[in-house]
């Protein structure tokens, strides 16, 4: 194998040089220059991915910076104004409502003064002129009279007279608030005299007319009067009318601003919605049920939406105002009277925006005006659209965290760890960052490296390198296989030619020495030599013959032949042979054979190779059998052993020029391996074919089929 190889590299020597020169060193200096070009190709790519994330990320900076600035101004503008310094609470109030229109992103304002409340004009009333509503604008005698009044209702239990009273005092005092408490006091006579249809009538005129009335608690008389409205109308089991009064009432808990505190928006809007669930679950007469659920349902809506406002509300007091008072107070007294301040309560980012408030020129008092950011607004008209953008403007995706990590807005293929860019908002504020992340197919290639020029040239270098090597491989395993042919064919040749030249040289000498004098005994050595003539003569003739058909120059001659009596004569023939006498063949020829024509020559060497082979197959017994039938238009001779047989997986390769099957060559049965090829060739020629059936240690049959119809046209 290995000497075949060397040869075969030898006869190949100037392929390979070509191959070398022209193909091989010149392909692997472009493959590196190539590789080499996808790198830097690769790398230019994903630094100008990373100039485009760095461009993306600046504009959004710009943009978030442009709207916190708009705040900045907008809560300057708002500090600055005399309404704060000189505290007129109606003004500023009137004056923060309108200039908050135009700042979409200002969720809350709120107002600080020290040893005041804190002020939310956007969402709370502030208590204006409180001591004035304090004030009962009573002389001594309307004093008596309100004494006498409250006596006759909770001593003496005699609610009309005190009614009468509170309703005197109503009719001779100007001052609205007073004349709210007389009448929600008469109104209340009424309920506890059972006279519940009146106690309505009163508590709804103190609604239309007096509305903005507070108790000296600072309850709003309104909502008071509201729920003992609903009392009445249950007193009277009037369940429709109640429902549509806890409605309304229901409804103005969730006006803005609010003239109730947090406690008492959560105690009286939790009464009147256990009242409107009790009502609706004995689903009343006289009402469309199924509408006020979808109703309340809506108002329930709005309640969330309230406590979420409470929530920040009272997050701002507890948090953010004594946050922002700490930081004044550590500042310098020249340091800038404008700041940010960021918190994050409850998964939430508090951005607020925080300016001074001057001091007039008499007092040295101190205040602020702050706004918060709308978050929600904040993110979805900006962050979201610059993310959403983003992504399917390119391949690459963005995501805006906190400093933590925490993602506001985007999300993160898990499978890439390491952001492209990271990015921070001016002074860390808002307090988050941008980080650019390549899609999954980035991070794989950086960009599409298969749109590049360079992938292709190194792809079709590399086709070639691998086309050149296996036409190189195949060339010199092909070469292999020749040398190896020649050698076995030249071996097997060699044996048939020594073993017959070798036994004729050995009787000849035995009869030219004269040592051989019985004339039997000297007709029995004419005999073998003659024999072993023959096999010579035989082996030359297939070489001959296969020489022939291999230039394409072995031209047929046909006659019209009896193909059974034909086939007959070859077999009396060959067993005629003297060495032959022990082998059985029985011949069985149908008599409706029609004449074919046949190279007769041709057609007799390849029966004499099928029988050759059968003999020399059929260890025991050599017993045969050759049938001639005529069937479907087809002449068919078959030839049949019951020899050692021949291996599936070697049956499509009998053919084939030079093969010898395993079962022949263990058996040292030596031969040329052209006698099945010039069979096949043969009866190919008659326009016939070859076909074998086998099975192993059974025997096999092999069938020549000649089809009458076809040959004949």
């Amino acid at each position: 194998m290995l000497e075949n190889l060397r040869i075969a590299l030898k006869r190949q020597k100037k392929l390979l040089l070509i191959f070398l020169i022209f193909v091989l060193l010149p392909s692997i200096s472009l493959a590196v220059f190539g590789i080499r070009a996808i790198k830097s190709e690769r790398f230019r790519l994903a630094k100008q991915l990373e100039n485009e994330h760095r461009r993306a990320a600046e504009s959004l900076k710009i943009q978030v910076d442009s709207r916190i600035k708009d705040i900045q101004l907008f809560v300057q503008n708002l500090a600055t104004h005399p309404f704060f310094a000189a505290r007129d609470i109606s003004a500023l109030v009137d004056l923060v409502r309108n200039r908050r229109e135009e700042n979409p992103f200002v969720e809350q304002v709120f107002i600080f003064y020290a040893g005041s409340e804190t002020l939310f004009p956007l969402f709370r009333k502030p208590v204006v002129g409180q001591a004035a509503q304090q004030a009962d604008i009573m002389n001594r005698s309307q004093m008596s009279v309100l004494k006498q009044a409250e006596d006759e209702e909770f001593i003496k239990k005699n609610f009309g007279r005190a009614r009468s009273l509170y309703n005197q005092l109503f009719s001779a005092s100007n001052n609205r608030v007073f004349k709210a408490r007389m009448l929600i006091s008469s109104a209340r006579c009424s309920m506890k005299q059972k006279e519940h249809a009146k106690a309505i009538d009163e508590y709804s005129r103190l609604q239309r007319d007096y509305a903005e009335a507070k108790s000296k608690s600072g309850m709003p008389l309104n909502i008071i009067a509201g729920l003992q409205i609903i009392e009445g109308y249950m007193s009277l089991g009037d369940q429709s009318n109640a429902l549509k009064a806890a409605f309304s009432l229901y409804g103005e808990f969730h006006r803005e601003p609010t003239n109730l505190t947090g406690d008492q928006f959560r105690t009286y809007s939790g009464f009147v919605d256990e009242t409107i669930t009790e009502i609706l679950a004995g689903s009343p007469k006289g009402l469309d049920a199924e509408e006020f659920r979808k109703e309340y349902q809506r108002f329930k809506d709005f309640h969330q939406q309230m406590e979420d406002k409470w929530k920040i509300h009272d997050n701002i007091e507890r948090e953010i105002i004594p946050a922002i008072v700490n930081r004044f107070s550590r500042s310098n007294p020249g340091s800038s009277p404008n700041f940010n301040e960021a918190k994050v309560i409850d998964d939430r980012d508090y951005l607020t925006v925080v300016s001074l408030i001057p001091a007039d020129s008499g007092k040295n008092s101190f205040g602020f005006v702050g706004a918060l950011v709308d978050d929600e607004y904040f993110r979805n008209e900006i962050l979201q659209n610059f993310v959403t953008d983003i992504r399917s403007g390119t391949d690459s995706n963005a995501v805006i965290s906190r400093i933590s990590g925490t993602p506001l807005i985007g999300s993160q293929d898990p499978n890439i760890q390491v952001p492209t860019i990271t990015e921070f908002f001016e002074e860390n504020y808002p307090p988050w960052k941008i980080e650019f992340f390549r899609s999954q197919k980035e991070s794989v290639g950086i960009l599409d490296i298969r749109k590049s020029f360079y992938f292709w040239t190194v792809l079709t270098l590399i086709v070639i390198l691998t086309f050149g090597a296996v036409l190189i491989v195949r060339t010199i395993s092909h070469e292999i296989e020749i040398l190896k042919i020649k050698s076995d064919f030249v071996s097997s040749v060699s044996h048939e030619l020594k073993t017959p030249l070798t036994s004729i040289k050995a009787l000849m000498e035995r009869l030219r020495e004269g040592r051989v004098k019985n004339p039997s005994k000297m007709q029995e050595y004419f005999s073998v030599i003659s024999h072993e003539t023959d096999k010579l003569t035989g082996l030359v003739r297939n070489l001959l013959d296969f020489s022939k058909i291999e230039e394409g120059k072995k031209e047929y001659e046909f006659q019209d032949t009896d193909i059974g009596r034909f086939v007959t004569l070859e077999v009396e023939s060959f067993c005629r042979d003297e060495f032959r006498k022990g082998i059985k063949i029985r011949v069985n020829a149908a008599e409706n054979i029609p004449t074919f024509p046949v190279d007769r020559t041709a057609l007799s060497l390849a029966l004499q190779n099928l029988l050759d082979n059968a003999v020399k197959f059929s260890q025991a017994g050599k017993e045969m059998r050759v049938d001639v039938s005529y069937k479907e238009g087809n002449i068919i001779a078959r030839v049949m052993d019951n020899g050692i047989g021949i291996p599936s997986d070697e049956i499509d390769k009998i053919f084939d020029k030079f093969y010898q099957g395993k079962n022949a060559l263990r058996l040292t049965v030596k031969g040329t391996g052209l006698g099945l090829a010039l069979v096949k060739h043969i009866v190919e020629a008659h326009g016939g074919r070859v076909s074998v059936e086998s099975r192993v240690n059974r025997g096999s049959t092999f069938s020549l089929v000649f089809p009458i119809e076809k040959k004949r046209k």
